[in-house]
């Protein structure tokens, strides 16, 4: 038995042993100072060419943009800093401009572009990382474009029907849903009413209709299909939602909607909503009751307590101090924790 785990350890060690080395093979190495790197990219004056690359751009003379930037890949008098600097610098703009503003070949040649200048990773000093990451610039133009088009397409669907509009929703990707989403903002109330019924009337099927329902409730003023959405729904879009509840609704509205999503709610959606909603109505016994009372809660008490613990309310201080001499039970617990955290951020100087 001891020489089958002596042979067991011996094997994974080798295993992590080579897997280390393998990793470093595939990254690269740094091949430039940052600081130096840095210098090198404003040792040229580049206004000039970018200047010129963005007339190409806006009056749509992509062959000849693109030849130029072909020009400036294989310039030989150009460093490799000052060259990323000059690409990444003119991929940056391109999200100032129309959708498209560029062909799809010009986007294509920055999206590949290979990046000459490597510096050490900040936490892994061997391993080499774009000064000038070109190509994640060149998705991020992408992806505001995306964005941009399904915006539109989503405030033209508007005047059809509440189904079609939902339907094009689901079926776009996760870029092009933040789009539709942006048109919501735009929309007319009669509009949201219908979206956000039609939304909340598929919800328990496709939970990702949350957002929609949510942001056609906060937009429109319908209190009931707000609630709705956040009690039954879930989803990335929830802290957003909750925050932008926060900052609109009402006291009133906000301390009934944080009661409802404890109630009803998930655990992962009332969590959400005492970190988005609680902290701006501490000030109201109500909500301090409710934050109290949750503190016992197994799967909510940590959240309770984070929110108290920001607190410089002597009354709440005083408070957690008293349940924290308590002998024992999950209330005590977490007014420990909500004690031991605002120590620790005081000693931090937060």
């Amino acid at each position: 038995m001891n020489t089958l785990l002596i042979r067991s350890m011996t094997l994974l060690m080798c295993l992590a042993l080579w897997l280390d080395s393998h990793a470093q093979f595939l990254m690269p190495e740094p091949n430039w100072d940052r600081s130096l790197a840095l210098h090198a990219a404003h040792v040229i004056e580049s206004d000039a060419t970018i200047k010129s690359l963005f007339q190409m751009a806006r009056s749509g003379n992509n062959e000849e943009l693109l030849d130029s930037l072909l020009v400036i890949q294989q310039d030989p008098d150009i460093s490799s800093p000052a060259r990323d600097y000059l690409l990444f610098s003119f991929t940056l703009g391109l999200g100032d401009l129309e959708a498209n503003a560029v062909s799809p070949e010009v986007l294509d040649f920055l999206s590949t572009y290979e990046v000459r200048t490597l510096v050490a990773h900040d936490e892994h000093p061997h391993i080499g990382v774009p000064l000038f990451n070109i190509r994640g610039a060149a998705l991020g133009v992408r992806n505001a474009w995306d964005r941009q088009q399904a915006a539109s397409r989503a405030l033209n669907l508007m005047p059809a029907s509440a189904d079609l509009w939902i339907l094009s929703y689901l079926s776009a990707s996760r870029v092009e849903r933040r789009g539709f989403v942006d048109a919501l903002h735009l929309a007319s109330a009669e509009q949201l009413q219908r979206l956000g019924h039609s939304a909340l009337a598929r919800l328990d099927e496709r939970p990702e209709l949350t957002v929609v329902a949510a942001w056609a409730g906060l937009e429109s003023g319908d209190f009931e299909m707000l609630r709705q959405s956040i009690t039954r729904g879930s989803g990335p879009g929830l802290p957003g939602i909750l925050k932008a509840a926060s900052d609109q609704l009402s006291t009133e509205e906000n301390i009934r909607l944080l009661d409802q999503v404890l109630q009803l709610g998930s655990d992962t959606s009332a969590a959400l909503a005492i970190a988005q909603l609680a902290p701006a109505q501490l000030d109201e016994p109500a909500v301090r009751e409710m934050l109290f009372n949750t503190l016992a809660n197994r799967n909510l008490g940590a959240a309770a307590a984070l929110v108290l613990a920001a607190s410089a309310d002597p009354e709440i201080q005083d408070l957690l101090n008293k349940i924290a001499s308590q002998k024992d039970g999950l209330a005590r617990q977490r007014a420990s924790l909500a004690i031991r955290t605002r120590q620790t951020d005081k000693e931090a100087g937060l």
